[in-house]
């Protein structure tokens, strides 16, 4: 499937905008995800926890697009995949569930706070133990330290696949390889991955997989996939209501109702649904090589730039679609806010709820970076209008601190 010179809904003609916060929330939509949405919420789809007509169909689109989603991420069972709320929700279920009191782990440098904010209150409370991997200047881990920092204690390995702060993406097969031959569990956050690359679940060996369904997957907020190995059972994170064996007073058992108390995100999963159909129609691998394209287009714009520092790896190296750059002697919210008001750009600067990256790229006490992230639906001419509007605020903060 050839990848098309301009991605459909994007316009051609002058920029004056662009949006660069992909890696907080896609956008543009598909047509078809929106459209999907909308006809949801007109028709008041929900569970089948009622008795009339609605609900029925929208238990069918929950099939499906599980079925569809076990399909996309390499072949697995269906019952393998859970619907979670957010990435959030999927990584403290996990966590929750494969890190049993008096246990180590082992995480990156590098994760978010959706990793680490569990495991530091876990710790606070002397349930559990953690160590960080060290890692080059890149943000690669050093695999050969895996073994050497595994305890008797060790029960399992999170990392972050593609670093929302650096873009850098970790060997997660060679990962899964060694944690399957420790005998340890493997979590892997995939939220800067999912959608944007292909993904096999078998091959990556990992024992669970977590991310959102509103970036790269194309749905929108609320929604969360968690893929959990099926001879891998852990204790559900929310308890309550599943509309399936409600005379027990307990939690049933069987997947996947024993993990998705509460109401779903109906319409965020119905969202989920058309993004397959999109999915199909794209091409998963056209989708990474128009990201690859636009990213290797705008980090060597960058590096030409004079008072840019880049952060993280070129493209040459293997990498997400997540760029993050500091300015001299700038912060990088002001940065970031006069690209906005200035030039229309959207970015994310601070941060990144990750300050554990920030620490080891040496960004944290400077306030650290501003993050641009491209997706499938992001066009060289916003790239080439990003490229000279940074320009053109570095020399306006240049020229007021003259």
């Amino acid at each position: 499937m050839a990848i098309p010179e301009q991605p459909e809904g994007v316009q051609s003609s002058t920029v004056q905008s662009a949006y660069l916060d992909n890696a907080a929330t896609s956008y543009p939509k598909p047509p078809g995800v929106v459209a999907a949405i909308r006809d949801c919420l007109d028709q008041s789809l929900t569970v089948a926890r009622s008795t009339h007509r609605a609900p029925f169909r929208a238990d069918d689109v929950l099939r499906r697009c599980r079925a569809r989603l076990s399909s996309f991420f390499g072949g697995i069972a269906a019952e393998e995949i859970i619907y979670t709320f957010s990435a959030t929700d999927s990584l403290n279920l996990a966590i929750n569930g494969l890190v049993p009191d008096g246990s180590h782990v082992l995480v990156s440098p590098l994760e978010h706070h959706s990793v680490m904010r569990p495991l530091h209150h876990m710790r606070r409370e002397g349930r559990v133990q953690f160590d960080a991997l060290p890692a080059d200047s890149q943000g690669y881990v050093d695999l050969d330290s895996i073994r050497s920092m595994l305890r008797p204690e060790t029960r399992c390995i999170i990392i972050n696949w593609v670093s929302n702060v650096s873009g850098v993406m970790q060997p997660a097969a060679e990962i899964g390889r060694i944690a399957s031959e420790l005998g340890i569990d493997f979590l892997l956050d995939a939220s800067q991955a999912g959608g944007s690359h292909p993904i096999d679940v078998q091959q990556l060996g990992c024992t669970a997989m977590s991310m959102p369904g509103h970036k790269s997957m194309m749905s929108i907020p609320g929604t969360g996939i968690l893929y959990l190995r099926r001879d891998r059972e852990i204790e559900p994170w929310r308890i309550g209501g599943t509309g399936h064996r409600s005379e027990l007073l307990f939690q049933p058992e069987e997947r996947p109702h024993r993990y998705e108390s509460g109401t779903p995100n109906v319409a965020g999963i119905v969202g989920l649904d058309a993004a397959m159909d999109w999915f199909e129609q794209t091409g998963i691998e056209n989708i990474c090589a128009h990201n690859k394209s636009v990213i290797s287009r705008l980090w060597d714009g960058l590096s030409a730039i004079d008072g840019i520092r880049l952060i993280g790896p070129s493209p040459q190296h293997p990498r997400g679609s997540v760029i993050s750059f500091t300015v001299d002697g700038t912060d990088p919210i002001a940065f970031s806010e006069v690209l906005s008001s200035h030039f229309g750009i959207s970015t994310r600067p601070g941060l990144h709820c990750a300050p554990s990256a920030h620490r080891h790229y040496g960004t944290l006490e400077s306030g650290g970076t501003v993050r641009l992230s491209v997706g499938y639906f992001t066009s060289e001419a916003e790239v080439d209008y990003c490229l000279s509007s940074i320009a053109e605020a570095l020399a306006g903060f240049a020229a007021s601190s003259a």
